[in-house]
């Protein structure tokens, strides 16, 4: 299993585009010293494996660094927007198919083309200007809930990882954080939801989806 989670890993810290492209380049360098890899596994067998285990797993992990990082200090380096800590919102797709499906998967129906089946998460990331790193904090998965007719969404989702874990991070960001997000999370049940979290937001407002909005900055200028 460490094998398996270590060829994992070196997918993303090579960035290597595939499994396959990985297990080929590790095959040809030194990925047993750089990974300390004992035996180098099969791309396929590292998904049979890895697909095993549930991802909650890993929060743990989540928490244990983000934690190490508040004791050292490291977390007010990225303070910034008036000495808040931003917390970065957004979704993305780690995997999606025409044809091979689960009754977890998202859908989207193309006009005129084939359904999208894919599976997509909430990644909260906090970051900060002058930062080119950034740190993750746990995800929250979109899939279908329990007790729900309609499909999951980003900013449903969004909503589930404030409800969990909001007030966690505040306590620990000292009681001031910003949450960025794009013009999805700009609603108005949203932004009541941070608010009532005690913290800050910042989100994009298309003109097109928020019109009032625009007309009302128009008359300003």
């Amino acid at each position: 299993m460490e094998d398996i989670g270590l060829a994992a890993f070196s997918v993303f810290y090579t960035q290597s585009p595939s499994f396959l492209a990985s297990q080929k380049a590790m095959e040809e360098s030194n990925a047993r010293s750089l990974f300390q890899i004992d035996k180098i596994p099969c791309d396929n067998h590292i998904r049979d494996i890895i697909g095993q285990v549930p991802p909650e797993a890993l929060y743990p992990l989540y928490d244990e660094i983000f934690e190490s990082l508040c004791e050292r200090d490291v977390i007010k380096t990225f303070q910034s927007v008036n000495g808040t800590t931003p917390i970065a919102l957004d979704g993305t797709w780690y995997f999606s198919s025409a044809n091979i499906h689960c009754d977890q998967c998202s859908t989207i129906q193309h006009k005129g083309g084939p359904l999208t089946h894919y599976h997509s998460a909430i990644t909260p990331v906090i970051v900060a200007p002058a930062q080119k790193h950034a740190i993750a904090l746990r995800p929250e998965f979109i899939v279908p809930q329990d007790g729900h007719d309609k499909q999951d969404c980003e900013t449903a989702a969004g909503k589930r990882w404030l409800d969990k874990h909001a007030a966690k991070y505040l306590a620990l960001l000292d009681n001031n954080v910003t949450y960025l997000g794009d013009d999805l999370y700009s609603r108005q049940p949203f932004c009541r939801r941070v608010l009532q979290q005690r913290s800050h937001f910042i989100f994009t407002c298309k003109p097109d989806s928020h019109p009032h909005l625009g007309h009302g900055l128009e008359d300003r200028r």
